[in-house]
């Protein structure tokens, strides 16, 4: 949860609005926020899929993995299946991801997924580069 908002871990209630408001996400849209399990073993990983920016037209490509699990890739493949599903599934022609601009290991991931830098914005109060790549 380092570049996650604020970085502090959600209250179970939050933590509960978050998983309805990506159950009705999915009834809406067809996208939603997946959970990511390991391949091998068991046990809540992480989070990866797309949502709405807030605030704006924007669909965003995001994932969260617990620090146990940074640098092993999982980023990158979590990010690629929600992206060709989003252009592929849903038929989106343009998503976006954000990312403070410290926060340098989602940055490689946005680059890896051919996505370029477009600005700065604040779409929840906190300034990030967003950045952005269209349907091939």
């Amino acid at each position: 949860m380092r570049y996650i908002g604020d970085g502090t871990p959600w209250p179970e209630e939050r933590s509960r609005q978050f998983v309805e408001r990506q159950i009705g996400l999915y009834r809406e849209q067809a996208f939603c926020l997946w959970k990511l399990l390991p391949k091998q073993g068991s046990g809540l990983i992480g989070f990866g899929g797309l949502q709405p920016l807030a605030g704006t037209p924007d669909i965003e490509i995001g994932w969260w993995l617990a620090r146990a699990w940074w640098g092993r890739g999982l980023a990158t493949e979590a990010a690629r299946a929600a992206l060709g599903d989003g252009f592929a599934r849903v038929g989106l022609g343009r998503i976006v991801a954000i990312a403070q601009p410290a926060n340098t290991a989602s940055i490689r991931i946005m680059l890896k997924l051919g996505m370029r830098y477009e600005r700065m914005t604040e779409p929840r109060g906190i300034p990030v580069a967003l950045y952005s790549v269209t349907r091939p």
